[in-house]
């Protein structure tokens, strides 16, 4: 009752109901001067239509357009209403001229030409993936000089992490989606304490509705208060704005510039385990140590940027100490990406980088995913290379955090297996893990999972690899961890009838959830 209670009077519920108060009266007021005025009806009825005909013409999936035009035609005013607020999921003006200032000033610190000259020496077919990738990330470019180490376990992962911190000498940079009090956040939170008080720079930023059940309001004010610079991504606020829908999904620790971490695990006890919430939490992500930070370091740098509405010290931040001892390098190939909103991300990153890899693979690929909502082109790019005879399998949780998204992932299902891709879901509860290793070559790993969400709306990141020393420990982790899960047959993959039912009816609006 206590927890209800702080969820219906906290500023996020609030924010919410007024922003749904605002369309319900604006709607409202539309649809009752249209029947007093035949001017207003007029203008409305044109505008209805004039909705229609731009949502027809979109350069868009039709998948898009179909939810739209039944909303539009189901609520004419509303649905418009709703439309013109809530369909473009576009970075606003002001935002596209920090970003773009941001990518600008950030073209100094390049990495230069000659990884990805070697890369297509080595491989034109990797470079050809390589290339498309580059010109849907500006900021993103090849690297070489470094060394990866794949971890299959949050718990894993974080205390290395925790051992690294401990290590800065310069600074330490962090972005995450979610952070909640607990072991993992206290012992994280004293080692930024002493690394202020040693006077290191020492940033934070993480996604407000992320943490909105999490922490406290003025959790950014706390720590500034403490020494650590500490920023809030896309502050809810009480009025009608697409920015609510654009999150910061990312997850990123930068250590000096020369260490790295990514991946799906968020700062919060269950991501290690010590805490139970939905079985046995799986979770996992990459270290980088190297030339290939750099890549990390300009998303987490433009994002912060962007926020703050400031410029950082660039010379700074991307200087290397003369002292600093180099890096014993595995000969690998890497492109640490961003993706997020248009129209700084002219198409969708994450999932391109996902099609180049599934559509030219010869001998296998492995997936794991919390979630699998997919859109046609998507499917039909792993259905394509199952068909192909390519070895395609995906791992999805048993235990869901989300009961609704479970059944549209399990929807999916059978079109999948018909097709001969190799479903299996983890028994032992949630996997949160987002890779895909293919051919014991390519391997992406980082914060995208297998949905629109992460695809369209949310600003997301990962690490695109070639022949890295992470592959064949990403590929090992998906072997180990299908031996702990249990395989769909074609016959568990059909739906029941009231799962149908929820399917049918929220199927069609999946591309807007």
């Amino acid at each position: 009752m206590r927890k209800l209670y702080r969820i219906v009077f906290s500023r996020y519920f609030l924010s919410g109901a007024l922003i749904f108060l605002d369309v319900v009266l604006l709607s409202l007021l539309i649809a009752y001067a249209s029947v007093y005025s035949y001017i207003v009806a007029g203008v409305a009825l044109l505008l209805t239509v004039a909705i229609l005909f731009d949502i027809i013409n979109r350069e868009t999936a039709p998948e898009y357009k179909i939810p739209w035009l039944i909303t539009v035609l189901i609520l004419p005013v509303m649905g418009a209403v709703i439309y013109l607020l809530f369909s473009r999921r576009k970075l606003t003006k002001g935002e596209m001229r920090r970003m773009n200032a941001v990518a600008g000033a950030l073209s100094v610190y390049r990495n230069g030409d000659e990884p990805f000259l070697a890369l297509k020496e080595e491989s034109p077919a990797a470079a050809g993936k390589a290339a498309s990738l580059l010109g849907d990330d500006i900021l993103a470019e090849v690297y070489r000089g470094t060394a990866s180490r794949v971890f299959s376990q949050g718990e894993e992962m974080l205390n290395e992490m925790m051992f690294d911190l401990k290590s800065a000498t310069r600074y330490i940079f962090l972005e995450y989606f979610i952070i909640a009090p607990g072991k993992i956040w206290d012992e994280i939170h004293r080692i930024l304490l002493n690394k202020v008080r040693a006077g290191l720079d020492v940033r934070l930023i993480y996604d407000d509705i992320g943490c909105m059940t999490t922490l406290p309001a003025h959790f950014d004010r706390e720590l500034n208060a403490e020494g650590i610079r500490c920023l809030r991504f896309a502050t809810v606020t009480p009025r009608v704005t697409v920015s609510h829908n654009n999150r910061d999904h990312r997850k990123i620790c930068i250590i000096d510039g020369r260490i790295a971490y990514t991946g799906g695990v968020n700062l919060a006890d269950e991501y290690a385990n010590l805490k139970e919430r939905f079985g046995h939490w799986k979770d996992g992500g990459i270290r980088l140590e190297g030339d290939a930070v750099a890549g990390l370091l300009k998303s987490f740098i433009t994002i912060w940027d962007v926020t703050a509405q400031k410029t950082s010290d660039y010379a700074a931040i991307f200087s290397r100490p003369d002292e600093e001892e180099p890096v014993a390098a595995d000969g690998g190939y890497y492109i640490p990406f961003g993706s997020g909103p248009s129209p700084f991300y002219p198409r969708s990153v994450g999932k391109s980088a996902f099609r180049s890899i599934i559509d030219q693979a010869q001998a296998y690929v492995y997936i794991t995913t919390p979630y699998l909502l997919v859109d046609y082109d998507l499917t039909e790019s792993i259905c394509g290379a199952a068909r192909r005879g390519v070895d395609v399998r995906i791992i999805t949780p048993s235990i869901p955090d989300k009961k609704l998204i479970k059944v549209l992932t399990k929807s999916s299902y059978a079109h999948l297996i018909a097709s001969g891709v190799r479903i299996s879901e983890y028994l032992p509860g949630f996997i949160h893990e987002k890779t895909l290793v293919s051919d014991g070559e390519y391997a992406v790993i980082g914060t995208l999972n297998f949905d629109y969400r992460s695809f369209v709306h949310h600003f997301e990141n990962a690490v695109w690899m070639f022949r890295t020393g992470a592959i064949r420990g990403i590929r090992a982790g998906f072997l180990e961890t299908e031996r702990l899960c249990r395989r769909i047959s074609s016959e568990e993959a059909k739906l029941s009838r009231p799962e149908r039912w929820i399917c049918n009816a929220l199927r069609l609006f999946q591309p807007l959830l």
